[in-house]
């Protein structure tokens, strides 16, 4: 069960006993919540929430979701809208969901539309219906199916495959484009002062906890 306080107070969900920890609190079309929520199991978000969510497994936001908040979690799906920045190792935007502002996770998969600055520290898959439009998009591989816009950097790999375009300045060490792709821009090699560094990582407490 969720409790909400008031005066932009975090309103906790209940991290009693360990069987809690696998619940599901569901915030439905109707209700609209102002306020920090923290808490454990998964929140399903079909309506609107303005304020910082904090939950230790898993934030799902369906397609009538809004958020307009920070949010972290260890796993990520967005099929509505977020405006704020994401903390997370899994991150799945969906053909309907549309994020903006910074994001930091391990792995991610996008279908929808991304106009945020996105740093990953593993992989990252641009799915065929995926438009992002990036400051700057880095991780060490990154394989393209949809469409970016922005500065692209790879540690490792860049693929852009069949229908996949990327437009912009290009950092990479390696780079494969199959037959259908499309590269447009300026392409540089990734050289090692050129990785993620700490301060261009979102801070939890200053940049997602904080309110």
């Amino acid at each position: 069960m969720a409790m909400f306080g008031k005066n932009n107070k975090s309103n906790e969900i209940s991290k009693g006993a360990s069987s809690h920890s696998n619940s599901t609190t569901i915030i439905t079309g109707c209700m609209r919540i102002k306020g920090n929520i923290e808490g454990c199991g998964t929140i399903h978000i079909d309506g609107h929430i303005l304020g910082d969510l904090s939950i230790d497994e898993n934030i799902i936001i369906g397609v009538s979701g809004t958020v307009q908040g920070n949010i972290k979690a260890k796993k990520i799906v967005i099929s509505g809208k977020v405006k704020g920045n994401i903390i997370c190792d899994t991150l799945e935007v969906t053909k309907t969901g549309t994020v903006s502002d910074k994001i930091h996770a391990k792995n991610i998969v996008a279908d929808g539309t991304l106009d945020a600055t996105i740093l990953a520290d593993e992989h990252i898959h641009i799915t065929q219906n995926a438009k992002v439009t990036t400051e700057r998009i880095q991780t060490k591989h990154i394989s393209v199916n949809g469409h970016i816009d922005g500065n692209v950097i790879a540690s490792e790999l860049l693929e852009i495959n069949k229908d996949g375009q990327v437009k912009g300045t290009m950092k990479v060490k390696k780079i494969k484009v199959s037959e259908g792709g499309l590269m447009l821009g300026t392409m540089l090699t990734y050289e090692t002062s050129d990785s993620i560094k700490p301060e261009n990582k979102i801070q939890n407490k200053e940049e997602v906890d904080k309110k």
